[in-house]
């Protein structure tokens, strides 16, 4: 359940948008430097995770669906909404009277902007990270001295029916109004008693009650599934939205939306000053390579694959581009290594992944490649690539476990993020658990066997495998710390703390 947050007014450096209470208690305009950083979400990593069992690096991989790295497209949308969001509200005030205020009688420009390209290319993920930069509902309550109360809502994003169908999109409105607000507008305008054309006016006044500063509609190539004259009618509405009380619109689609978007909707909005978005894929050239490096430090493998000139046009060769396409391919490459045995990305494990998976994407990523663009208009939509069935598909390659096995790899994986913990190298840790559970009586508890490979690490027991045959010491050997006494030694030293049977 969203949360609305208590406004807290800041001063403009824009004379129109002084005095405003809606527009006051946005967050700062960003510059292009600093959207891009708010808009990064970089998945968790640790080097030491590579050690781990493929049962657990599986889940590991998956974090790669939550990578996020602004582009220049990226940049531009957040613009575009911070400008429409801050013009719409510019002409509702709703304390116009406010001392000061001499920008009462200016009349809005705002009118939103389209975003179209192909499936998979990011438009929604975009969108969504943009407007999530924003609080969705902003309470107010007093306002230069005086009492001001309004639920402000800065911005409502809503799927376009599959079907197209107006009283759809009204009923959805009204949804997520009472989601988001917890008011009861479904319960108000319920679907049976009300017609299209009410409904509509219905989903203005709310939307003017509760200063909505953007609606952004998504999936609108749905629109081509309306029936006749439905399509008009819902785009005709948008056009009131932004003329009327002055809502900016934004439009998200694939290219199929194309036609429904041209003549009078477009004529309607020729004054936005926004423009309209047509996002290509990505080229292969210097955004492409930052967008890989970026991503590329997420590697789970046991082998360290640097990106090299080979496997940055591989990958784009596979995926034309489409980062939807690109991510998963390199999450599905890593599955495949791991469980083949591997454990590298080489240029023709991301060829067998694309062979394997892609299958269903071939013939419109092909007419990518072909560049023939009767051939790319075949295809209108790509269809979705999920990785979840290619996991357990590869998942079932590697030998089975048997439930004593489980268990031991269990208690394995436990006791080698226990020795991680107190820094001792992954690979040290990994040999000296296994090293415990053949010595130690199964059925153990694994505080037992924690102390066990601890001890085998510090070559405390003559059974110490890896770097410590050698009695030399680095760095990362928690020897030099032993004292007198081992356990004051490594107690002093921070690698226990506590009681070691509490572990």
């Amino acid at each position: 359940m969203p949360v609305c947050t208590k406004a807290e007014y800041l001063p403009q450096a824009i004379e129109e948008y002084k005095g405003n209470p809606l527009i006051e208690a946005l967050p700062p305009i960003l510059s292009p430097e600093k959207a891009a950083d708010l808009l990064t979400v970089e998945p968790g990593y640790h080097a030491a995770e590579r050690e781990l069992d493929s049962l657990y690096r599986f889940h590991c991989i998956q974090r790669l669906s939550r990578y996020f790295q602004p582009l220049d497209t990226h940049i531009d949308i957040e613009q575009r909404i911070s400008r429409s969001i801050r013009q719409g509200y510019v002409d509702r005030n709703p304390v116009a009277a406010f001392p000061g205020n001499d920008f009462r009688g200016i009349r809005s420009t705002a009118a939103g902007f389209t975003v179209i390209g192909m499936s998979g290319i990011g438009k929604t993920t975009a969108l969504e990270r943009v407007l999530s930069l924003y609080p969705q509902c902003i309470t107010h309550t007093r306002y230069g001295g005086a009492p001001f109360y309004l639920k402000q809502l800065v911005w409502m994003k809503l799927d376009c029916p599959y079907d197209g169908s107006i009283k759809g999109l009204c009923l959805n409105f009204f949804s997520e109004m009472d989601r988001i607000l917890e008011s009861e507008y479904s319960g108000l305008f319920p679907a049976h008693r009300n017609t299209v054309d009410t409904m509509l006016s219905k989903m203005s006044t709310v939307a003017a009650t509760h200063g909505l500063g953007l609606l952004a509609i998504d999936e609108i190539q749905h629109l081509s599934q309306a029936k006749s004259g439905g399509s008009e009618k819902m785009l005709n509405f948008f056009v009131t939205l932004v003329n009327t009380i002055g809502v900016p619109v934004v439009l998200v689609g694939t290219t199929k939306a194309m036609p429904i978007l041209q003549s009078e909707f477009r004529q309607a909005r020729r004054g936005s000053g926004q423009g309209d978005l047509l996002w290509e894929r990505m080229s292969n050239d210097l955004s492409w390579e930052i967008m890989l490096r970026s991503m590329w430090k997420y590697q789970w493998t046991r082998n360290e694959s640097p990106l090299t000139e080979e496997l940055k046009n591989v990958l784009y060769d596979e995926s034309q581009g489409i980062m939807d396409i690109a991510v998963k391919l390199y999450s599905m490459a890593q599955v495949k290594a791991i469980a083949d045995g591997t454990e590298t990305v080489a240029a023709a494990t991301i060829r067998e992944a694309a062979a394997e998976k892609l299958r269903l994407v071939k013939p419109m990523l092909d007419a990518l490649r072909s560049g023939d663009m009767k051939k790319i208009m075949r295809y209108e939509d790509i269809a979705p690539v999920n990785i979840e069935n290619y996991i357990a598909a590869q998942a079932a390659r590697i030998p089975a476990y048997g439930a004593d096995r489980q268990a031991v790899t269990s208690l394995e994986e436990q006791a080698v993020l226990k020795l991680l913990e107190m820094d001792i190298p992954s690979r040290t840790a990994r040999q000296c658990v296994k090293k415990a559970i053949s010595v130690t009586k199964s059925g153990q508890p694994l505080s037992k066997l924690v102390q066990k490979a601890f001890k085998l690490a510090l070559g405390m027991e003559d059974e110490a495998p890896g770097p410590g045959d050698s009695g030399g010491q680095d760095g990362e050997d928690l020897r030099g710390f032993l004292g007198e006494s081992p356990y004051d030694g490594l107690k002093a030293s921070g690698a226990i703390q506590g009681d070691p049977d509490e572990w």
